[in-house]
């Protein structure tokens, strides 16, 4: 399990745990993560 920091354009942090093997993009839409639409599945 990885630790990755998202940052949105506003300075807000977001941290979240992510299982090894899946992407830096899937962290994101699985966690709901602002701006990170993910509409082509990376």
């Amino acid at each position: 399990m990885a630790k990755i920091k998202y940052v949105e354009y506003g300075g807000t942090e977001h941290v979240v745990d992510v299982p090894t093997g899946m992407t830096v993009m899937e962290g994101a839409r699985d966690n709901g993560i602002p701006g990170i639409e993910a509409d082509c599945g990376g």
